[in-house]
């Protein structure tokens, strides 16, 4: 009954969270009706010994606590809650003083820095500010890195997404960390006012230095995946190697989260365990948890990582208690926690695979592992290996359909290998850490990594090479995803009460969701539609016969990475591959007996069946036939009003055969 009441606690703190999330309600109304519900559960606990009624309300009581304490603490989180939130006092000869508290170095020309603002200085006065802020700087010479105090002046963009089909949600993305401001800042505007020697800065320095240990003794080829794995800094992995894990469903190994730190944890606990000492009073497990959390911070405490760390650290400590390690009471616990520490977590993608996951394997893990067993030791670890992956594949497929629109195809292939991979990548890469200063033994130790990580490598390739490796265009709607779920749930239930037939009726219905995804896919292939982005370049995309067309002026600087950039959403929720068209200047595409592009000197025309549209660089209505509608974009956003019918400034345009 103990994870009942703490999951009820939990879905009421949630309940909070959302309710605020879809209501614009001021924190301090909030914060009145959080003051009400605790008045009221102290005087329903005071009288809870002398009145009936007053016990049956008290639970209730509590609930509301939890349920206003959750939107209490949303609404405190976002920065329309700060009396002095920086955007709101910083004019445009003002300079912002504040901290990095995240530094990441670009492939490109920028690098990008997550700065915490603590003032607004101008000539007369320095005022204390609250908020953080997205910071891209372009740097030569400047050594920033985190911890660094920097002055500097720049304009203030709100972050705003371009609203095209299956683009990356931006707004939404720096929203649940707090942050609605992004600035670009060129290295001669920066005066670095001090280095903070700060315990962060320690992890820093320390994570800084086993990149170096690792750029010295691992082969170029695989030095990025092992930084990546190991420390969270995915900067030197190449774009190919970032789709090729992405398709064959083990991107999640690349994102230091859940996975690393229960891999580590499970191979420290038996480390400690076997040294005699630490046997005793369960001191392994505490040596364990300092070990995890010691890594947390080598890696720079990323949101995700210090969830799984937090979580994993109360499911250890739960042992001690006597429970089992992916016991419900302890995972409903660990969640409450996070979310009362910080309630935006709730929407972050990462919280929530993670806690699908371990709930989905606390749930179906025993079940899937007795469905099989071996009297050969091998079999048996191999197929518990790939009882647990199922199990988290329960629980994290359905959502993630929603988040990413595709479906890798040899899941099952990939989680059976990443059961001896990705233990072995990781083990491996935290022994050659562990001893590189032991001469000759970290010859050995980073030749085993290579080899490891050459087989890793090898083995992606080889998922990548098989046949219809991802399925696309998936575009499910969250109710049909909810009522999955329920009937995932529905299904175990009637399972253990050996109810068949109310089981054959939740896989029914499981089918008929299966049906309608399926549905949704292929609708998605088959649409027909043409697009004009709203993009810097006039870029067209026309969808017809399950083919995709993209349509550009040959004259345009559009790089082959802006292309990629503008499709790559597009492409996965449409389910079709784009084939790019570069049109030179007085020439005419037909792509169908409907549908024609012109690159003309004025513009672009499009003609769609009914459709017939103009996308001027400049245009004068007395040489443009009445038929032909004007679209404006960002490529000329000076056009004069007056002489545009279609605006693409604020999203894309749409248009049906």
């Amino acid at each position: 009954m103990k994870h009942k009441v703490i999951l009820s606690l939990l879905l009421a703190l949630i309940g909070g969270i959302i309710f605020a999330h879809n209501f614009d309600i001021h924190w301090v109304n909030v914060f009145t009706l959080w003051l009400i519900s605790l008045a009221l559960l102290s005087i329903l606990y005071h009288f809870k010994s002398q009145d009936i009624h007053s016990r049956k309300w008290l639970s209730t009581s509590v609930l509301l606590v939890f349920f206003f304490s959750g939107a209490l603490g949303y609404v405190l989180k976002q920065p329309s809650s700060y009396d002095n939130e920086f955007s709101s006092l910083y004019l445009p000869d003002d300079y912002l003083e504040g901290e990095i508290v995240d530094f990441q170095e670009g492939k490109g020309d920028y690098d990008r820095a997550i700065i915490s603002i603590g003032k607004v200085i101008n000539k007369h006065q320095e005022k204390p500010v609250r908020g953080s802020l997205l910071c891209y700087i372009k740097t030569e010479e400047l050594a920033l890195k985190q911890g660094s105090v920097i002055r500097f002046r720049a304009p203030l963009n709100p972050i705003e997404n371009n609203n095209n089909p299956g683009e990356f949600n931006a707004k939404k993305y720096w929203g649940i960390q707090g942050i609605e401001y992004i600035a670009f800042v060129t290295e001669s505007a920066i005066q670095i006012i001090a280095q903070n020697s700060s315990f962060t800065g320690f992890w820093s320095g320390a994570r800084n230095y086993l990149i170096s240990v690792v750029k010295k003794f691992i082969s170029e080829e695989n030095q990025g995946l092992v930084i990546g794995l190991s420390l969270g800094d995915k900067s030197l992995l190449s774009e190919e190697t970032r789709n090729q894990f992405a398709n064959a469903g083990a991107m999640h190994v690349l994102a230091v989260s859940g996975m690393h730190v229960g891999i580590l944890l499970s191979v420290i606990q038996i480390v400690f365990k076997n040294i005699k000492f630490l046997r005793k009073r369960n001191l392994y497990l505490y040596f364990a948890l300092a070990f995890l959390w010691c890594f947390a911070l080598v890696t720079g405490l990323p949101a995700s990582v210090s969830r799984a760390v937090l979580m994993f650290s109360i499911l250890a400590i739960g042992q001690l208690a006597g429970k089992k390690f992916f016991s419900l009471q302890a995972i409903f616990g660990s969640a409450l926690i996070l979310l009362i520490i910080n309630p935006l977590w709730l929407f972050d993608i990462g919280f929530q695979l993670s806690y699908l996951a371990v709930i989905s394997i606390g749930l179906f893990f025993q079940p899937i592992r007795e469905l099989y067993y071996s009297k050969y030791k091998v079999i048996n670890m191999l197929w518990e290996g790939s009882a647990l992956g199922m199990a988290a594949q329960i629980g994290t497929v359905p959502i993630s359909l929603i988040y990413f629109h595709q479906f890798p195809n040899y899941f099952f292939l990939t989680d059976l290998g990443l059961v001896f991979l990705a233990v072995a990548a990781l083990v491996s890469v935290v022994a050659f850490l562990a001893f590189h200063f032991v001469p000759y033994l970290v010859d050995v130790l980073s030749y085993i990594v290579d080899i490891i990580f050459m087989i890793f490598q090898g083995f992606i390739s080889w998922i990548n090479a098989l046949p219809a490796v991802i399925s696309t265009g998936f575009t499910p709607h969250p109710i049909l995803i909810a009522l999955f779920y329920l009937g995932i749930l529905m299904s175990l239930y009637y399972w253990k009460k050996g109810s068949l037939k109310q089981v054959n009726l939740s896989a029914l219905g499981l089918f008929m969701c299966l049906l309608v995804l399926i549905g949704n896919r292929e609708y998605n292939i088959l649409k027909e539609e043409l697009v004009v982005l709203n993009h810097n370049e006039k870029i067209v995309l026309i969808k017809s016969n399950r083919k995709l067309f993209l349509c550009y002026d040959e004259n345009q600087n559009v790089s082959p990475e802006r292309i990629k950039f503008v499709l790559q959403g597009y492409e996965v929720t449409r389910g079709v591959k784009a084939e790019n068209i570069a049109i030179p200047l007085n020439n005419t595409v037909k792509l169908s007996e409907n549908i024609y592009v012109s690159n003309q000197h004025h513009g672009i025309k499009v003609d769609y069946y009914n459709n017939k549209l103009f996308l001027a660089s400049q245009v004068k209505k007395s040489e443009l036939s009445p038929e032909y509608k004007v679209v404006k974009g960002q490529w000329n956003k000076f056009l004069p009003d007056q002489d545009v019918d279609y605006n693409t400034m604020h999203g894309a345009l749409v248009f049906k055969p």
